[in-house]
């Protein structure tokens, strides 16, 4: 029995208020606990402890599934991340076959940042989206919808 003379959940046996300080602890435990909570891609900043976004020093309005799918795309910058791989990280299982959801959602992103500076994210035709760096990294080699890489040049062939 909790303290407020409920039954303990068997999902959750210890209550919230010896729970809350432990993850406090554990939290301020990490000397560099800021740091991994910003994310950067040139001029987007997004700082995930005060859910906000900046691009080129300007704040930037998100909904909370847009954050999601930024931050998502800037924990894997430079690597095209699929359909699946984006709607299971975002929306979870429930919503994976849903690619128009997905498609909605980056246009609003791409609405909301483009307007400030150079895209930054990019499609990948048949697979997916990937955020790239405005410094010009070059891109990943494109990949066919099934994921294999491009077919190679034929031989040559010498005369004889």
């Amino acid at each position: 029995m909790s303290r407020t003379g409920q039954p303990a959940s068997p999902e959750y046996p210890r209550g919230a208020r010896v729970l809350r300080p432990a993850v406090g602890v554990a939290r301020a435990g990490r000397a560099d606990a800021g740091e991994h909570d910003v994310l950067r891609s040139g001029d987007l900043v997004l700082d995930r402890s005060r859910w906000t976004v900046h691009r080129a020093g300007e704040p930037v309005t998100l909904s909370p599934t847009e954050f999601r799918l930024l931050a998502c795309l800037m924990r894997h910058q430079g690597r095209v991340l699929t359909r699946t791989e984006l709607l299971l990280a975002v929306w979870g299982p429930d919503r994976a076959g849903r690619s128009r959801v997905l498609e909605t959602y980056v246009s609003y992103l791409r609405r909301k940042l483009d307007r400030l500076g150079p895209p930054l994210i990019h499609t990948r035709r048949g697979v997916g989206y990937l955020l790239g760096d405005p410094a010009g990294r070059p891109a990943e080699p494109r990949r066919s919808p099934r994921g294999c890489p491009p077919p190679a040049a034929p031989p040559v062939r010498l005369a004889r």
